[in-house]
């Protein structure tokens, strides 16, 4: 990522291949997240395939049996105290660096904090700011290790207010502060119009929007939309429109076709410039 965002390479793929390695290479197991043995050996296998650059390491994985939906904020940052799911997040980090070295970029995906809260219209800056101080803390805790990114995940639709943004200050600050490059993942940004180039982050990634939309700045990443991964003639298009850009990101469907996966690879590879 660092030798992108300088300009020192020409392309970076990122794929976020979570869920669907969950279940081609793991076979959908209950655990996932609690177990870093079976999570690590089927994202080597993945890996081998799916090649991409970086690799997101879910922070919140691990606590999520222990974080119930609509929970207060007492409640979030109460289960991410917990020590269990703290030294499995160490574990699987420890395991994924061992197993790729250098050859993959690691990076943090950490949720953005109103991802964890109940929804609706009571969450107010200090509930936010509480469970940013929770996860900031989980992340401390694993700051040692040689990891090269902080990934901040956002589900508003349209984008952040700015109280969830000045939520994120504390965690942004802390990837300055051990040289991480910092991305800010806009999963609610399905127009370009939505974009906010005043918003945070070396990076900005963009899972929904196709390459045509994409600013001409090395910042954006995007191009592969679900729709990317499905066995259509728009679809070859999408993939031919992303293979022209230095920089795609997008998630692979969980129950996206293995062929068809391995078609389109095969195509952005290709047409790598």
């Amino acid at each position: 990522m660092d030798d992108w965002i300088h300009a020192r390479r020409d392309t970076l793929t990122w794929l976020d291949c979570d869920r669907y390695v969950w279940r081609v290479f793991a076979g959908a197991p209950e655990r996932w997240y609690d177990d870093p043995a079976t999570l690590v050996a089927a994202s080597a296998q993945a890996h081998r395939l799916l090649r991409s650059d970086v690799y997101g390491v879910n922070v919140s994985g691990p606590f999520s049996r222990h974080l119930v939906g609509d929970s207060e904020a007492a409640a979030v940052c109460a289960a991410l105290e917990l020590p269990a799911p703290r030294r499995v997040l160490a574990d699987t980090l420890d395991a994924l660096l061992h197993q790729f070295g250098d050859r993959v970029d690691l990076v943090l995906d950490c949720p953005s904090p109103r991802r964890l809260l109940a929804s609706g219209a009571g969450i107010d800056f200090d509930a936010l700011d509480d469970v940013a101080t929770g996860l900031l803390e989980v992340i401390r805790s694993v700051a040692d290790r040689p990891v090269r990114g902080l990934q901040i995940t956002c589900d508003t639709a349209g984008g952040p207010d700015e109280d969830e943004t000045d939520a994120w200050s504390s965690l942004l600050a802390a990837a300055g502060h051990y040289g991480w490059i910092t991305a800010v993942r806009l999963n609610g940004v399905t127009d370009p119009d939505q974009l906010d180039p005043k918003l945070p982050g070396d990076l900005l990634l963009l899972p929904h929007l196709p390459a045509g939309v994409l600013p001409d700045d090395r910042r954006y990443g995007g191009g592969l939309p679900a729709e990317v991964w499905s066995d259509t003639s728009e679809a070859a298009r999408l993939l031919d429109a992303a293979a022209k850009r230095g920089f795609r990101f997008g998630e692979i469907p969980t129950e996206a076709s293995p062929e068809i996966v391995l078609t389109r690879l095969t195509a952005l590879a290709a047409g790598t410039h």
